[in-house]
Parts: C-alpha cells; structure tokens; sequence
C-alpha cells in the first residue's frame, strides 16, 4: 500500500498538471464535498478525523469508522487532506481489476463521459468550475488511486508552493 506522503506528493503534482488548464464546463453533478464534508469545510468541525501526514502544506486525515467501499467496490485507503485546516482533496487507493471496473461503472454513471487523454492508458478525468476529479488503474502493478480536489484552494496552495520557491532561489 502506497505511503501517505507518497499520496501527498503525486496528489500535488497530479494537481498542478491539471489545475493549469481547467475546462470552464462542468462535469455532470459536480460535487460540493465528498461523504457529506463540503470542500472548505475547517478540520476543527470534524472531531472524528486523526491525523496521518503534515507534510509541512496539505494535512491528511483519515476519518474513524469510515466505509471503507464505493458501491461495489472495496478500497484499501481513504485520507481527506486539508491545506490552511480547510478541506481540499481525497485520495482514495484500491486493487484489482474487479474494482476498477466497479468504480469506473460508478463515477461514469455518476458524473457522466470522462476524458481520456491517452486511449491506451486506463486514466480518466472529470474537471468542472471548482471540482476535479481524477482516476487511474495501472494493470502492471493492479492498483488504481482517485483523487477528487477542490479547484479554488488546491490553486492557492500551487501558488504559495511557487511563492516559496521563488523566495528560496535568493539562497542562490
């Protein structure tokens, strides 16, 4: 089962490839939250989450007693992440065929055609005004991750990461 901060470090970098050029249409039933936690929300209003990961930006969480499916389908890793404590992303991690398959049926129905920009590669992605979404298999090792991310915070967090990078290039 992969790491949380590698969770942390493909989720950032997955983001900022995408976040660069969002379509301005949204996706059928563009989500507000995710398990009845709306995007935003502050992690201080969410007693039952334990801390996983700070990695010194993004916090990861992981929820007590949550259901650990998708329809179907089961999954191995579930952790919401919190950038400045309010709520911005989930990764979600799963194995096999079988529930990718069952997951694919689930968010197709769902949230409608997504695109695909390679056709030989099982990634598929749904952007809207303030939510993306990205899944993904990879049937050489048999897992699969989805991330859902909220657009306006993920974007601030890219900017403050450009910000202290800038400020560091100064130590050059």
């Amino acid at each position: 089962m992969p790491s949380q901060r590698r969770l942390g470090r493909g989720i950032f970098l997955l983001i900022i490839s995408v976040c660069v050029a969002i379509p301005v249409f949204a996706f059928q039933n563009e989500p507000d939250g995710f398990r009845g936690i709306k995007w935003g929300t502050n992690i201080s209003q969410l007693p039952d989450m334990g801390l996983t990961e700070d990695d010194g930006g993004t916090k990861y969480y992981v929820k007590n007693n949550d259901k650990m499916k998708i329809g179907d389908a089961d999954i191995n890793q579930l952790v919401y992440g919190f950038y400045k404590n309010r709520f911005c992303v989930v990764a979600i991690v799963f194995d096999g065929y079988s529930n990718f398959s069952k997951i694919k049926e689930t968010l197709v129905n769902e949230y409608g055609k997504p695109d695909q920009p390679n056709e030989l590669m099982a990634k598929y992605a749904w952007y809207g005004q303030t939510v993306g979404l990205v899944f993904e298999y990879k049937d050489s090792s048999k897992k699969g991750e989805i991330w859902h991310f909220f657009i306006p915070i993920k974007q601030e967090e890219i900017k403050d990461t450009k910000e202290k990078a800038k400020k560091g290039t100064k130590d050059f």
